[in-house]
C-alpha cells in the first residue's frame, strides 16, 4: 500500500484503488485536550469507500518509546474528541475522559481508533446484517428504513478487522490480541460493536455497548429485537475470553430500550457471563438522553471496566 504523508495537518493517505470523492466532504481535523489525534485517509476494499480515522494517541505514547498499548476501535469518529468539530455541538470528550483516568490511576493508556460514519450510510453500514439477513424482518427494514440502500455491515465490520486493524497494529505500538482488542459505540454502533464481536470473537475480545438500538425503528421493534435476540442466542462467544458492557439512560429514545436489554441481558447471564467474575456490567443512567453528553458523562465507567489492570492480564 503507497503512502503519503502530510505533516503539516498531521494526516496519513492510505492509497489503494481510492474513490476521491469521498474526500470532497472530509471533515475537520478534530483537536485533543490532551494526548493527540492523528488521521488516516483509508481505502476499504470491503465498502469501495475512503473511509475517515481519528486515532488518538495518549500523552505517554511518545514518552515511552518501548511502551505497547490496548487498542479501542469506536464508531462514530467524528462525534468522539472535539465539540467544536460536531453537528451538534456534542462530543464524547474522549481524550478528556481518558487522560482523567489515566493521570488519577484509574485506568491503563489505550489507543482510540475513531472510524468516521457517514449520514447518508450509516445506519446501513452499522446494520448487525447476518441478524435480520433471511428474517422476515428483512423486506421490512429495506423498506422502513434503509430505502435503497444496501446494508454493509458485514463490510464495514470485515474493514474494521481485515484493512484497519493490520495497519493500526502496523503503524502503532500496539497490543494487538484480542484480550486488548475491543469494540465500543453508541446507539447503532451498540449493536455493532456486539455484531463484530460475535463475527469476529477471535479479534475482539471486549464489546463496549452504549445506548444500544435494540429496537429498530418503531414499525419493527419486536421484530428487530427479535432478530437480535435470535442472533445472539446461536453467535455470542465464550466468556472465557469475552467482557461485554451494556446501558442506556431513561430520556429520549434511551426511554424505549429498557425491556429489550433486560431480555438480552438475561440471554448473555444465560451464556455464563456474569457481574462477579467480572465478564459483563450494565447499568441504568436515570434522566439520561440519547446524546454524546450524556455518553461522556458516563464513559468512565466502561472505560474502567474495560482498562483497570488490562495489561495484567
Amino acid at each position: 500500500m503507497e503512502y503519503l504523508f502530510s505533516g503539516a495537518v498531521g494526516v496519513v493517505m492510505l492509497l489503494g484503488a481510492v474513490n476521491f470523492n469521498s474526500f470532497a466532504t472530509e471533515p475537520p481535523v478534530q483537536q485533543a485536550e490532551c494526548g493527540r489525534i492523528e488521521r488516516m485517509l483509508m481505502y476499504s476494499p470491503q465498502m469501495g469507500d475512503t473511509l475517515t480515522i481519528d486515532t488518538w494517541l495518549p500523552p505517554v505514547y511518545d514518552l515511552e518509546p518501548a511502551g505497547r498499548y490496548p487498542v479501542i476501535y469506536m464508531h462514530d469518529g467524528q462525534n468522539l474528541y472535539d465539540a467544536s468539530t460536531t453537528w451538534n455541538h456534542q462530543s464524547w470528550e474522549m481524550d478528556s475522559v481518558m487522560c482523567s483516568l489515566i493521570e488519577t490511576h484509574q485506568i491503563e493508556p489505550a489507543i482510540i481508533v475513531g472510524v468516521h460514519s457517514s449520514p447518508s450510510t450509516r445506519v446501513a453500514d452499522l446494520m448487525p446484517q447476518k441478524a435480520v439477513a433471511g428474517h422476515p424482518l428483512e423486506a421490512t427494514l429495506e423498506m422502513v428504513k434503509l430505502k435503497g440502500l444496501d446494508m454493509r455491515g458485514d463490510a464495514y465490520a470485515a474493514f474494521m478487522t481485515e484493512t484497519l486493524k493490520p495497519e493500526v497494529d502496523l503503524r502503532y505500538r500496539t497490543l494487538a490480541d484480542q484480550a486488548h482488542t475491543s469494540v465500543a459505540g453508541s446507539s447503532m454502533g451498540g449493536l455493532m460493536s456486539i455484531y463484530a464481536l460475535c463475527e469476529y470473537p477471535e479479534v475482539f475480545g471486549n464489546a463496549l455497548c452504549l445506548s444500544t438500538h435494540w429496537i429498530g425503528t418503531p414499525a419493527v421493534a419486536k421484530e428487530f429485537e427479535d432478530a437480535m435476540y435470535e442472533y445472539l442466542d446461536r453467535k455470542l462467544p465464550s466468556p472465557a475470553d469475552h467482557r461485554l458492557y451494556f446501558d442506556h439512560g431513561t430520556e429520549t429514545i434511551d426511554a424505549y430500550y429498557g425491556p429489550a436489554e433486560e431480555r438480552i441481558l438475561r440471554l448473555v447471564k444465560s451464556k455464563g457471563y456474569s457481574y462477579g467474575d467480572g465478564t459483563l456490567l450494565n447499568i441504568v443512567d436515570s434522566g439520561a438522553p440519547h446524546e454524546e453528553q450524556a455518553w461522556a458523562a458516563r464513559v468512565a465507567v466502561p472505560l474502567r471496566f474495560l482498562l483497570n489492570g488490562m495489561k495484567q492480564r
